[in-house]
């Protein structure tokens, strides 16, 4: 599958990072292996994130996303209403 890099940011226009995304449309998931780089500091964290552990953008304080496992594999899953389209 073709990958193309894109700029996440929340709406108040904080870069969160730039994502390796795969397909069209949405961004509904961001796989954590799949993130190029983190701006903000948010995602790839050491230890890395629990589960369930809610994201908030650094600069808003905003939810931008949850930790889930999808398809067995540690990913945000991204809250629609907190980033700008892609």
């Amino acid at each position: 599958m073709k990958r193309r890099s894109i700029e996440v940011r929340c709406k108040c226009g904080q870069a969160l990072a730039r994502y390796k995304k795969g397909g069209n449309g949405r961004l509904v998931k961001m796989f954590f292996q799949r993130i190029a780089v983190d701006h903000a500091g948010i995602f790839l964290t050491e230890p890395p994130l629990p589960l369930n552990r809610e994201i908030s953008c650094p600069n808003c304080g905003k939810r931008v996303a949850t930790v889930q496992i999808v398809s067995g594999k540690y990913a945000a899953k991204m809250n629609q209403g907190a980033i700008q389209p892609i």
